[in-house]
């Protein structure tokens, strides 16, 4: 059922009419000529306690090879059921993140109607995670963020994130 919620959302977050890249640490943009926002590695860490302290829950879509992520999702209804035009922004999507080759992070804003989210993508060589800051605590997977104003539940945000971008 997870992998199903990420699947819905990070279609939304890429095909949404409210969608909107933030930024990336990759000083070509996710896609060749991108005008993203480029921002130090080093400043990820500030921009992620930011939103963790503004929104109230954040989802793990962690623990996806990329070839295992884009199975998975071609394999879902959610693409099955996409309009030719959402399938050729996939084509492209998926090969931009085949030629990232070093850790690289992409922030994107998107609002599904009820509401604005984050998608944060951590995409390496080989490795595709995900996760998402919501206001909505609907969905399977979701972990409060409420209680994380307490030093204990942001260190172990701050874990969970370093841990996504060990080399």
């Amino acid at each position: 059922m997870k992998k199903y919620t990420l699947f819905i959302l990070l279609f939304v977050s890429l095909n949404s009419f409210g969608q909107q890249y933030l930024w990336t640490t990759n000083k070509n943009g996710l896609y060749p000529n991108s005008e993203m926002k480029v921002i130090s590695k080093e400043d990820v860490l500030k921009k992620l306690l930011g939103y963790f302290e503004t929104y109230e829950y954040y989802y793990d879509f962690t623990g996806f090879t990329k070839d295992g992520f884009f199975k998975e999702f071609e394999g879902s209804s959610t693409y099955k059921t996409s309009s030719e035009v959402d399938k050729n922004k996939w084509v492209s999507f998926k090969k931009s993140v085949r030629e990232i080759k070093e850790t690289t992070i992409i922030c994107i804003k998107s609002n599904d109607g009820n509401g604005s989210s984050i998608s944060i993508l951590v995409v390496n060589k080989n490795n595709f995670d995900s996760f998402r800051f919501s206001n909505r605590g609907l969905l399977l997977g979701s972990i409060s963020t409420h209680n994380g104003r307490d030093e204990d539940e942001k260190n172990r945000f701050i874990k969970f994130y370093r841990s996504l971008i060990e080399d």
